[in-house]
């Protein structure tokens, strides 16, 4: 398996946060979820599997320390550029049987949450947001690790959804509270930093 870990500008991300925290503690924030999603990552395979798809030289620093490799990011959206990373891992790995997309802002996630997305079985496993519109995590397998199309955005959930129904692929949906929290608002912020998250 592959884990496929996309990364904004550290300067750039967390944007909504803006309202709550200057530009610099988004920077540490945006770091530290970085941090912390790499070293998930490493425990679940080794750093030559695990990719940072970037446009930032400080995020691939980072990776780098954790052994991660780099793929440069130069499309306008999140799923041009995962489009263009998966293009260089396939052409990397011929033998990759599954691809993990593992955004950087789910500060509840565990190894044993993470392993348990992994033991689903079935071509497309997601996890979506709370509010199930957003999909949290993407787990692709065989065939469609190489072909299924990324619909992150708005309502990316139903979207991906219905793509795999309309393909014909299994598809199962994981729900974890540990990994639909996700830190995209003041007030997601504030109930992580508050320990007022429900993981049930």
């Amino acid at each position: 398996m592959i884990i496929l870990i996309p990364c904004k500008a550290l300067d750039q991300g967390k944007s909504r946060l803006s309202s709550a925290l200057d530009v610099h503690a988004r920077r540490a924030l945006c770091e530290f979820f970085l941090c912390r999603t790499l070293a998930m990552a490493c425990a679940l395979v080794a750093p030559a599997h695990i990719y940072v798809v970037t446009a930032d030289p400080q995020v691939a620093e980072i990776a780098g320390r954790y052994g991660a490799s780099v793929l440069s990011d130069s499309s306008l959206d999140l799923n041009g550029a995962l489009e263009q990373a998966r293009a260089a891992i396939t052409a990397r790995h011929a033998d990759m049987d599954g691809l993990l997309i593992m955004p950087i802002d789910l500060p509840l996630s565990t190894p044993g949450s993470l392993l348990s997305v992994v033991a689903e079985l079935g071509d497309i496993v997601l996890v979506p947001d709370e509010g199930e519109t957003g999909t949290n995590l993407l787990l692709l397998r065989q065939a469609s690790a190489r072909t299924f199309q990324f619909r992150f955005g708005p309502e990316s959930y139903a979207a991906h959804c219905s793509q795999a129904t309309e393909s014909h692929l299994t598809l199962r949906t994981v729900r974890d509270g540990s990994l639909s929290f996700d830190v995209d608002l003041p007030k997601d912020l504030w109930r992580w930093l508050g320990g007022g998250v429900d993981v049930s």
